[in-house]
């Protein structure tokens, strides 16, 4: 059954599907961050959401992250394309349409890491 983007249920199928993947866990083996995802012009307004990564574990919440390292600010049309693939993240950035503060190194080093959790993202039947 397809869950929300950005909804609560989706947060949940986001937390199941990083957990369980091994490729996940290996990719950020060794790294820590923590990711502050803002996206504009959604159908509900302005949603905030987190990503915490701690040495090979992911997880990701809704709210703000009150030690954000990163913030990545996109519109909600260019958010689901990258997350149904439709659209390159890199390609997005490289656009224009997605805009990331903080600390840029950090965001850099976690580029390949974060690719792995964007297949996992992939198995999670999303209704956008």
């Amino acid at each position: 059954m397809p869950v929300k983007y950005l909804s609560p249920e989706w947060i949940d199928a986001y937390n199941t599907a990083v957990a369980g993947d091994d490729s996940v866990r290996t990719a950020m083996k060794g790294k820590n961050a923590v990711i502050q995802m803002v996206i504009s012009e959604a159908p509900e307004g302005e949603i905030h959401y987190w990503m915490r990564i701690g040495d090979g574990t992911v997880s990701a919440g809704l709210g703000d992250a009150d030690n954000a390292e990163v913030t990545i600010r996109q519109s909600y049309d260019t958010a689901a394309k990258v997350n149904s693939g439709e659209l390159d993240g890199q390609k997005a950035f490289t656009q224009g349409k997605v805009k990331i503060g903080g600390k840029m190194l950090k965001m850099m080093q976690l580029r390949t890491p974060l690719a792995e959790v964007q297949k996992a993202l992939n198995t999670i039947e999303t209704e956008y």
